[in-house]
């Protein structure tokens, strides 16, 4: 069964949600350097594992899209996915980085895949190293890593290889997000149809 950009675009809804029921217990401001974003909990945990895996599958779904085929060494890449395969292969053509995302309720720009063409974002790193480790998850993982990679989410959703040669418009899809506005973030392919 393929899945399109609905279904991904469903399971982002439903992620997004939780953050914002998290939101109902920790109140984000728009200083990052404030106590709120290095909050941890058993609750942030679960989030983090259900923001992570469905990071890794829209990284294994893009990363499996036909464009790629014809990469050095793709099947042992795709046999063997991890973030640097995910940045050497996927950021040349999707320019991850460049994205940029507008938190609506505190009026603040975030880039989630900041300088991916040379590192890994501090969000997928503790994920990472600690999504079979639920005690140390508690401990590294905080609210500003769950803001970071939702976003992140959003980003790897709007770029799912099934918008690709179809018109993606930004406005519409922006009014049903309530977490963020995209900018100009938006895939290289999209048309902002009004």
């Amino acid at each position: 069964m393929i899945y399109d950009i609905n279904y991904f675009y469903r399971r982002y809804h439903q992620i997004e949600s939780d953050f914002l029921e998290i939101m109902d217990f920790i109140h984000i401001s728009n200083k990052f350097g404030d106590p709120c974003y290095k909050i941890g909990s058993s609750k942030l945990m679960d989030f983090c594992l259900k923001v992570g895996t469905e990071i890794e599958t829209l990284f294994r779904e893009i990363l499996n899209d036909k464009k790629f085929d014809s990469e050095p060494d793709i099947a042992a890449k795709r046999e063997h996915q991890n973030i640097e395969v995910y940045r050497d292969i996927i950021e040349p053509k999707y320019n991850l980085r460049n994205y940029s995302l507008y938190i609506k309720p505190i009026r603040k720009e975030i880039s989630p895949f900041m300088n991916f063409d040379s590192n890994t974002p501090e969000w997928f790193k503790i994920y990472s190293k600690d999504k079979h480790n639920k005690l140390n998850l508690i401990q590294n993982w905080n609210m500003m890593h769950s803001l970071f990679s939702l976003g992140a989410l959003l980003i790897l959703v709007i770029n799912h290889p099934s918008v690709e040669d179809k018109v993606f418009n930004v406005g519409e899809f922006s009014n049903f997000i309530e977490i963020f506005n995209l900018l100009g973030s938006a895939p290289r392919f999209c048309q902002n149809v009004i």
